[in-house]
């Protein structure tokens, strides 16, 4: 339930880098878009992080940046892994793993971000 914060506890170091600086800054604009919703009930909070997610899409999308394709197909089958362990829906493990993956940089791995041609 708590998606949007443990992303931000478990966020890397500050990389220097166009995509890095990307994310910190709709990260931002998404953090304030969202700070005045009430956060009281379980619902609350879960419409505050999907705001926060849609704003930092949005944001990440109007700077030049897309969703990877080669994420989706990795990470499509790790949520299945997921669900099956944690007798979740693939829907929820699909989401909770996108979520995490949208303020990260991946390094090595497959970014969840990738510019548009």
């Amino acid at each position: 339930m708590l998606y949007w914060q443990n992303m931000h506890e478990d966020a890397p170091e500050v990389v220097n880098g166009e995509l890095a600086q990307t994310i910190n800054q709709c990260d931002l604009i998404a953090s304030k878009a969202a700070a005045e919703l009430p956060e009281a009930l379980p619902f609350q909070k879960q419409e505050k992080f999907a705001r926060q997610s849609r704003v930092l899409d949005r944001c990440m999308q109007d700077r030049g940046y897309q969703q990877n394709p080669a994420w989706i197909a990795k990470a499509n089958t790790r949520a299945g892994e997921i669900a099956h362990a944690q007798n979740i829906s693939q829907d929820e493990a699909f989401e909770t793993l996108r979520r995490q993956s949208m303020l990260k940089e991946a390094g090595a791995g497959t970014s969840y971000w990738r510019k548009r041609s």
